[in-house]
């Protein structure tokens, strides 16, 4: 049996291990295009390689085929990960639910892998990049040679500098597969004309995504503001739900609700009300983040907070709680940590990740329509469709 795997990322490599495992007698060659397999891992979870998640649900992913989904994911959890890395010498630590190894090295996790390659005897053609596959009479032509079997394993389009060109998804095509069109996920946000006033500033914030009326979901987090719109982990959670239409509406006391904060600010007024409310709310939030709520609401944030009313206080709230943002679009591809859309899974086996289109096809990773959040479930999801692709590669 010879097998062909093309993309030496983190799908691509568990596939051929896999393989190579389920039946030491195949021929398994791992095509990559850098020089060296496994680049983008290198650069996950800030060099630290956040490789899965404590809580692996379908509710973290976002695909068209959310059954199908479901049915990989089965079985296949966090035990499962913390196992695999577990025999090939990499033991796993927990921090706030996130897994990672224990050295916190990614680069412990890319040797890891490579090393368990050259063991089992995976063929490895770096610097290969491959453009374009054919099929012909019930066999493959990857890079000039022949194959019986292929796996598909080569990204998505995100962090382009990395290896990901989209190039997987156009190879899928010519096999006759579906792709939804891949947009760039877990990206930062641009709003209308940017946010050049509160460029650098940072708050501890709710985060609400409403579309059309719609919420279409929530986050508290760390949000940071640019010139060009919004950044910070929960704003990139919340790009997988962008489509065009969106609004961002941050609320600046998560923890309180409206009246307990109206309460809050009324008995600092008796205090320090000779303070304009930028000084005045500079134990909350920054100066240009006070002066964005206050135009909000309509508020002169230059008069003594005295001379409010409690009206006034509550305007100023009701604002600080929906502070709103109209999305324009992300961040383009380089800025991306992974691609929303691609094959459609509802043509693929869920079990197997053997294609339902063509005899000897299997696909891994990112290129699949998987789109999962921050905290290691896109990994998450490359060592178990990659698991499961490498198995079934040399079952009849």
């Amino acid at each position: 049996m010879r097998i062909a795997v093309v993309g030496g990322g983190a799908s691509g490599l568990t596939a051929a291990i896999f393989a190579k495992k389920t039946d030491p007698s195949a021929f398994v060659t791992v095509f990559e295009g850098n020089r060296r397999v496994g680049k983008k891992l290198l650069s996950t979870g800030n060099g630290r390689c956040n490789l899965t998640n404590a809580d692996i649900s379908p509710e973290h992913y976002i695909t068209h085929s959310p059954e199908a989904l479901k049915t990989a994911l089965e079985g296949r959890g966090f035990d499962f990960v913390r196992d695999m890395f577990a025999g090939l010498g990499v033991p796993v630590t927990l921090e706030e639910g996130r897994a990672y190894p224990r050295s916190m090295r990614a680069a412990a996790v890319v040797d890891a892998l490579r090393f368990e390659c050259a063991r089992l005897g995976v063929e490895t053609a770096a610097e290969t990049k491959i453009g374009g596959v054919e099929y012909s009479a019930g066999a493959f032509t990857v890079g000039g040679a022949g194959f019986d079997r292929l796996c598909l394993a080569c990204g998505g389009k995100a962090a382009p500098a990395q290896g990901s060109d989209g190039a997987g998804f156009d190879m899928a095509q010519s096999l006759g597969h579906k792709v939804y069109t891949p947009y760039p996920a877990l990206v930062q946000l641009r709003t209308n004309g940017g946010e050049k006033d509160l460029k650098g500033v940072r708050v501890w914030a709710g985060a609400r995504a409403v579309s059309k009326g719609e919420l279409l979901r929530e986050e508290v987090g760390e949000v940071q503001f640019t010139d060009y719109g919004l950044s910070g982990i929960p704003i990139m959670q919340l790009s997988n739900r962008f489509e065009g239409d969106m609004e961002i509406f941050l609320d600046l006391f998560p923890e309180e609700e409206f009246g307990a904060a109206v309460e809050v600010l009324l008995a600092m007024a008796e205090h320090t009300g000779d303070l304009a409310m930028p000084d005045f709310m500079g134990g909350y939030f920054s100066k240009p983040l006070t002066r964005r709520v206050c135009r909000q609401c309509g508020l002169d944030p230059e008069r003594p907070v005295e001379q409010y009313t409690v009206r006034d206080i509550k305007r100023f709230v009701n604002a600080a709680k929906a502070l709103r943002f109209q999305v324009t679009g992300t961040n383009s591809w380089p800025a991306a940590q992974t691609t929303r859309g691609g094959v459609d899974l509802n043509e693929v086996d869920p079990i197997s990740m053997r294609s339902k289109i063509l005899g000897g096809l299997f696909f891994a990773g990112e290129i699949l329509d998987v789109c999962g959040d921050c905290g290691g479930y896109n990994l998450h999801w490359a060592w178990i469709s990659g698991s499961r692709a490498g198995e079934a590669l040399c079952l009849k």
